[in-house]
């Protein structure tokens, strides 16, 4: 028997909910056991299964642990100012080489862009093996400069997300501003840099999120405890904490609660920045 066209569209809507539910499960799965243990005591953990919820939702002894003896606070601050620091700087130099490559002609253009896309495929592991050697000559390990240098950088994701949008923006504006007497850093500053701000609030979420989860290079540039940031924090529950994973799923509640926040604020300019991004004027 023939299946009809309205068959094979209930066919297609129930396998494409199971696929989005299967995955949604698989995200909320392994949380929704992180969330549950953060309540319960050590005991609990060890006889009860990881879906089972805790008995006493005011046993908040686990959150006074991380913070008390974890030293979050101190791995918030730390954060903060390495994330401010380098959102602020990263987002002037990969708007000026996005102005630069979008609205001047010159010498080297296309080579300077194919270099850019070139240096994306360099392995981390082996760049830092010489800035690491070079920043403990200068004195810089154990000094949050030296992890805002690294994260300063243009790089190749939001370079050309503001390539995308600069790109749209006709080259008359530019033209328009430069005969009423504007220079082009006025043109680039006053008139461009506000019309791509769902781009750069995309780009800083998405650099947000990277230095939150990059454990390698906060490990190995601030090795000091005073130093560590919420990566590195998180981890050093594994020393004096190794059997007590109630306290580290604390600590994975405590570290995500801030991305989640912001998330959650900023979600309508970042899928606004991705859409407009992935279309080209």
């Amino acid at each position: 028997m023939a299946i009809t066209d309205n068959g094979r569209k209930r066919i297609y809507a129930i396998c494409k909910y199971a696929i989005l539910c299967s995955m949604v499960f698989i995200v909320l799965y392994p949380m929704l056991g992180v969330f549950y243990a953060s309540f319960k005591t050590q005991a609990e953990y060890l006889s009860t299964s990881s879906m089972q919820p805790p008995e006493d939702w005011a046993n908040f002894s686990n959150f006074y642990l991380v913070f008390v003896r974890g030293n979050v606070v101190t791995g918030f601050l730390n954060t903060a100012v390495i994330t401010v620091a380098a959102c602020v700087t990263s987002t002037l130099l990969n708007t000026m080489v996005a102005f630069c490559l979008t609205r001047f002609d010159f010498k080297g253009k296309n080579l300077l862009d194919r270099f850019y896309m070139a240096a994306s495929f360099v392995p981390s592991i082996i760049v830092h093996l010489i800035i690491f050697k070079d920043f403990a000559a200068a004195g810089l390990v154990n000094n949050l400069i030296s992890i805002i240098i690294l994260y300063t950088g243009v790089d190749i994701v939001t370079l050309y997300l503001y390539k995308q949008y600069f790109g749209q923006i006709s080259v008359s504006v530019d033209e328009s501003a430069i005969m009423d007497g504007c220079s082009y850093f006025r043109v680039y500053w006053n008139i461009l840099l506000p019309m791509v701000r769902p781009a750069i609030t995309t780009a800083c979420i998405i650099k947000i999120t990277y230095i939150y989860n990059d454990f390698y290079t906060a490990f190995l540039y601030l090795p000091a405890k005073e130093k560590g940031v919420m990566s590195t924090v998180l981890y050093r529950f594994i020393g004096p904490y190794s059997s007590q994973w109630c306290v580290i799923a604390a600590g994975i509640i405590v570290v995500t609660i801030p991305v989640f926040i912001g998330f959650i604020f900023a979600q309508k300019q970042i899928y606004k920045g991705f859409s407009d991004g992935a279309v080209k004027g």
